[in-house]
């Protein structure tokens, strides 16, 4: 599998999600790297990632919906929790194989899917957010109490 660069075209031209986006990108680069290399801790290490960037992107992106009111709100929160899903599953499977080999192969179709998916979710459902994200420049920042 190739590694994944970031394209022009993959930009919402607002820096705290561009920069999660990029960071995830790199970890799936790793993960590619570590699968060829049959690194099973950086293949352990990149599940741990998913669910850091879950826990981390996807409430600040579904945050950034709700401020910007948002219209497709539902179905792109939807998406996400088809996401955190699929990798549950993955997990799942990759943590009960048996064998080194079995792990490789669950490994392999996880490191596919998530290659396919980054960059699938970002052109067609985080670049709809780039025409209402000019609308978070008026708003205040977000206080915390």
């Amino acid at each position: 599998m190739p590694v994944i660069s970031w394209r022009d075209q993959m930009s919402l031209d607002y820096p705290p999600l561009d920069d999660e986006h990029k960071a995830f990108l790199e970890v799936v680069n790793q993960a590619t790297r570590d699968l060829h290399e049959h690194n099973l801790p950086g293949i352990d290490a990149m599940f741990e990632a998913c669910y850091d960037y879950v826990r981390n992107h996807f409430s600040l992106e579904e945050d950034v919906m709700e401020r910007i009111n948002f219209p497709d709100i539902d179905a792109h929160v939807a998406a996400h929790q088809q996401f955190i899903q699929n990798i549950a599953e993955f997990r799942q499977a990759y943590e009960q194989a048996a064998t080194k080999g079995k792990k490789i192969d669950i490994a392999q179709k996880t490191v596919a899917f998530l290659s396919v998916w980054i960059i699938g979710h970002i052109i067609s459902r985080d670049k709809m957010l780039k025409p209402y994200l000019v609308r978070l420049r008026n708003l205040p920042p977000r206080m915390s109490y």
